[in-house]
């Protein structure tokens, strides 16, 4: 069962996560409630989240990210880049 302040401290996780690397290419994956920063190398690194696929939607468009559906349409993450 969920505390009152669980999904405020996922949000700070979440943020946490983006501040260590703002300009990062990220993608939240609906299936896992997964947020995943692309790393250089083709690999990524990704943090598992109590949040709602909405809830980290809004949250990486607050942080200054613009989020949308790849555009092949068998693709079910998003896609967040900072604007």
């Amino acid at each position: 069962m969920s505390t009152p302040n669980e999904p405020e401290s996922e949000l700070n996780r979440l943020d946490t996560f983006v501040e260590k690397a703002p300009g990062a290419f990220y993608t939240i994956d609906q299936k896992e409630n997964e947020l995943c920063r692309q790393l250089g190398n083709g690999q990524q690194d990704c943090v598992k989240l109590k949040l709602e696929y909405t809830e980290m939607f809004s949250q990486m468009q607050k942080l200054g990210f613009f989020c949308a559906l790849p555009m092949d349409p068998t693709l079910t993450y998003m896609e967040c880049r900072r604007v």
